[in-house]
């Protein structure tokens, strides 16, 4: 806190050791025995803090010092572990910073101890001692209370026994990991650096959320909750969403101005479903929030322990997002004769990914305080996770029977940048028109298109669709056993599909797994594989192909590894996953001749120049009825992808393709012109673009255009 003022620094030392005397647990240390950890209190004397005024010499080393006294860490088997300094800026400048670790603390204990420092300051600084009353108890009698009602865990019959028994139900099989789009790998382990920005929910969207809660028979964090994991499940494209939340802990009026950890954490799992409306969600939700809060009794670290979940230094256990209310306004300190604020510029930790603080504000707005890992995250990117969450809120206080899979998580702006219209790479070309390569790779992309509409269709076989969420699992899954397999950037992977949605999971997972595509005819010989630039150690095949096809590479055969494939995670594909970090200029697509291959960064741009050309947006169905081994089956795939528009896969014959591009609404066909002349183009009232492919082979690039009926024909 920043002390502008006359600081009576002798009163300041001689407050905080009368707090230190009155709060036993601010006091203890917690060692371990051939019988477990034990609480040891220690006098006052016994605790080592120096309030002598360090002078700083400016605003950067003010920081400095701050930041490391805030940052080490402490050991609570050997020392209490708490800590305290003072820096002088300047006679009238000082900086008071208190540091206290969460086993003797918790955020509720911060307001009486901060009432009983002013009591004592101003005690102090007149020479008297505070007059306060004796606390009703000390956190040592909680503690002991705590184990005499709840029992043992491990004794069967007791409390916590059985609430331990509820979450190792209520939590098993939940995902260790929600994967969230991060701007960066997240790390071996958690630096805990942090950051915080602020935004505000309007008074009117507050008074109409209150009310959706009434009318479900809800609370406000019932309902808050529910729009958090809707959130959550569209950006991971998983749909088992666990949110962690604290809660205070402090039942009775004894503990109210008691310092000590009383706080539990509660993991709140909701499993959801696309189809479900957001009335539907809220009713699981308080199912599973009433059920949390009737077992809060069992210790979080507990609940860990037997849900045993697999532990790592990179992330916290069970959760990775918290949601808390802050329904309490934090007391303010008042010193006398002092100003006090809170020292500017000091981020916050944070031991989460993600945190969203709600505050109930007089004035009838919600202010949300969204903390986050500066590990995983850039400022922009939480900025527009709040707007995201803000945007669900607006749509289901509208209408709660809004379906959560349809609800606009993304902007008009956003999805023209995520999918279309202006990209976020500019791309440009040249005095020759060479296209100049963008500065990203072929996942990045499809990952902004799934997450700026998961449940948008994504492929159309015969109107048995696909969504971009159920897409990217499947690809994700079939591109970690690429990666088993020592498959990824550097390689190329034959694909030797029909066209179906198959070959369209297949290609994705191609470029998943980091390596190069590449559609080749069942007929590819050795001497093909060898002439290829690239090694290709995998390919992707059914059980109708494979007995034709090489045997000098391992083949995945879709039909018979199915299980292999089902078993793997659906989560999306990490960077650390990878055999190494995949680069814009590592290739991504190689004609099955063996010509150069365009590398991610060349994809991208003719991806991005070729949606614009064609006029290929996220309404957009398209065909082809190239051959799959076609330069023009990997272009037509690239630019549906990328678009977020549907790739119809279902198969057109001598003769239905009229009725199949009428079926399937199909707005931009892939065809050649001798295909293309048997169209009955009045009959296509869904046709705006006809691309013709002329037939010619791979490489030559046709060179008419013309107009057929209403659809606008062009040449590549």
């Amino acid at each position: 806190m920043l002390l502008t003022g006359a600081l009576d620094t002798d009163a300041l030392r001689t407050a905080l050791r009368d707090v230190l005397v009155r709060h036993e647990a601010l006091r203890t240390y917690y060692p371990e025995d051939a019988d477990g950890p034990h609480q040891v209190i220690v006098p006052v004397d016994g605790v080592d803090i120096d309030l002598t005024p360090v002078v700083v010499a400016d605003e950067t080393d003010l920081r400095a010092q701050v930041t490391g006294l805030l940052g080490s860490g402490f050991d609570v088997t050997s020392r209490v572990p708490l800590r305290a300094g003072l820096f002088r800026v300047s006679d009238e400048i000082h900086v008071f910073a208190f540091v206290v670790h969460h086993i003797s603390a918790d955020g509720v204990s911060m307001a009486p101890m901060a009432r009983d420092l002013m009591a004592a300051y101003a005690a102090r600084s007149q020479g008297d001692a505070p007059q306060w009353s004796p606390l009703a108890v000390q956190y040592a009698d909680f503690s002991l209370w705590q184990r005499d009602v709840l029992g043992s865990s491990d004794e069967p019959g007791t409390v916590a026994a059985a609430q331990l028994e509820f979450w190792t139900r209520a939590l098993a099989g939940a995902p260790d990991l929600l994967e969230l789009p991060t701007d960066r790998p997240r790390p071996a382990v958690q630096s805990m650096q942090g950051a915080e920005i602020g935004f505000t929910i309007p008074a009117e969207l507050h008074a109409a959320l209150e009310s959706l809660a009434r009318a479900e028979e809800s609370s406000l964090f019932m309902v808050t909750h529910s729009a958090l994991a809707v959130l959550l499940a569209r950006l991971s494209g998983t749909w088992d969403v666990t949110v962690g939340t604290p809660i205070a802990g402090r039942g009775e009026a004894a503990l109210d101005d008691l310092v000590g950890m009383l706080v539990n954490t509660l993991a709140l799992r909701t499993e959801l479903a696309s189809s479900m409306t957001f009335a539907d969600v809220v009713v699981r939700a308080r199912e599973t929030d009433l059920s949390a809060f009737g077992h809060a009794d069992v210790p979080f670290e507990r609940v860990v322990e037997a849900v045993a979940p697999v532990r790592s230094t990179a992330r916290h256990p069970l959760f990775q997002t918290v949601l808390s209310f802050q329904n309490q306004r934090q007391s303010g300190l008042v010193l006398p004769g002092l100003t006090v604020d809170a020292v500017p510029g000091v981020d916050p930790a944070a031991k989460f990914d993600l945190q969203f603080t709600l505050v109930p504000m007089p004035s009838g707005e919600l202010e949300v305080l969204l903390t986050y890992a500066t590990d995983l995250f850039d400022e922009s990117t939480v900025r527009l996770l709040g707007q995201r969450f803000v945007r669900v809120l607006d749509a289901v206080a509208a209408d709660s029977r809004t379906v959560v899979g349809d609800i606009e998580i993304a902007s008009d702006e956003e999805r023209a940048q995520l999918i279309g219209g202006t990209a976020p790479v500019s791309v440009t070309a040249d005095v020759t028109g060479v296209v100049v390569p963008a500065d990203t790779t072929v996942p990045q992309v499809l990952a902004a298109v799934v997450e700026a509409d998961p449940e948008a269709p994504a492929v159309s076989d015969d109107g048995d669709e696909t969504t971009y969420a159920e897409l990217a699992q499947r690809a994700a899954q079939l591109a970690r056993v690429l990666i088993a397999e020592g498959v990824g950037p550097g390689h190329r992977v034959p694909v030797v599909l029909p066209r179906s949605a198959d070959a369209v999971v297949a290609g994705w997972a191609v470029f998943e797994s980091g390596a190069a595509l590449t559609l080749v005819d069942p007929a590819a010989t050795d001497s093909h594989l060898a002439s290829w630039d690239l090694p290709a150690k995998v390919g992707i095949t059914t059980a109708a192909q494979v007995g034709a096809l090489s045997d000098s590479i391992e083949w995945i055969v879709l039909d018979t590894d199915r299980s292999r494939i089902d078993e793997q995670s659906g989560r999306p594909v990490t960077y650390a996953e990878r055999i190494r970090r995949l680069a814009p200029e590592d290739p991504a697509v190689v004609a099955a001749d063996g010509t150069p291959a365009l590398t991610h960064g060349h994809v991208v741009a003719l991806a991005e120049r070729d949606r614009e050309r064609y006029g290929i947006t996220y309404e957009s169905r398209t065909v082809c009825t190239e051959p799959m081994t076609s330069v023009w089956s990997v272009t037509e795939l690239l630019l549906a992808s990328t678009a977020g528009a549907v790739t119809v896969v279902t198969e057109v014959a001598d003769g239905n393709a009229t009725d199949v591009l009428a079926d399937e609404w199909v707005t931009h066909a892939f065809m050649s012109e001798t295909s293309a002349q048997g169209l009955d183009t009045e009959e296509l009232e869904d046709l705006e673009v006809l691309v013709l492919t002329c037939g010619r082979p791979s490489g030559q690039e046709p060179d008419v255009r013309r107009v057929v009926a209403d659809a606008e024909v062009w040449s590549a």
